[in-house]
């Protein structure tokens, strides 16, 4: 039988109140993180997450060095390191709070993803970082700041799928490198300002099962166009 919720961490962080609870289903211990007063995610489903990065794996022949802009509980950085063509990631976390939570080990296994030598944590606004990174840095730039364009947990992270901001991250982009946007809706205007501002695009769906229903959740993906 499921039990309900049991908090682990509440504690007021830059972007409101973090909070990380924890209930036990189907014989696992799930683990939540509430941002705000909103469900931003568990670890009952992380296919989506992982997915992120594994389209990145499946498209770039040398993924060296990645950027990851929203940490979560890790799984997209777990998913990366796994492949061993990945050198160094850097992970750009706005929320202090929790970067502390998860080296502490409040949830299983996401201490070693956030400890591994080939990660690089940043305390930071990738809004206010994309800016000044070198042109030709990274080979891909994952973006799972939100929930996306139109579910926006923070009114200021609308810059984030426009086409400012998309087009900061294509400069930082090598030539051929991906660019990818976690959404938990679609949304053609998200699309094309990437299109405008990175390259050709293309979408995955992927439909998950939540509380008895299912859900779609949207990746949008645009590879670096070469320079003219």
């Amino acid at each position: 039988m499921d039990d309900l919720p049991r908090t682990l961490v509440r504690r007021d962080g830059i972007g409101g109140e973090v909070v990380v609870r924890s209930r036990f289903a189907a014989d696992e211990t799930i683990y939540e993180l509430i941002v705000n007063g909103t469900f931003l995610m568990d670890t009952a489903e992380t296919s989506t997450e992982r997915l992120l990065a594994g389209v990145l794996l499946e498209r770039h022949p040398v993924p060296e060095r990645v950027l990851v802009a929203g940490l979560g509980f890790g799984f997209t950085v777990a998913e990366l390191l796994g492949d061993p063509r990945v050198q160094a990631v850097d992970v750009v976390e706005l929320e202090p709070i929790l970067v502390e939570v998860l080296r502490d080990g409040v949830v299983p296994g996401v201490g070693a993803v956030v400890g591994d030598p080939r990660v690089r944590v940043l305390v930071d606004d990738v809004r206010e970082l994309l800016p000044g990174v070198a042109p030709s840095t990274y080979d891909g730039i994952l973006l799972d700041v939100d929930n996306g364009p139109d579910m926006l947990v923070h009114a200021a992270n609308a810059q984030v799928y426009e086409r400012p901001l998309l087009t900061q991250a294509a400069r930082a982009l090598r030539p051929g490198g991906l660019l990818a946007v976690w959404s938990a809706a679609p949304s053609t205007a998200l699309g094309a300002a990437l299109a405008d501002a990175v390259g050709d695009v293309d979408e995955v769906v992927r439909t998950v099962r939540r509380e008895g229903r299912d859900i779609q959740y949207h990746l949008y993906f645009a590879a670096r166009r070469d320079p003219e």
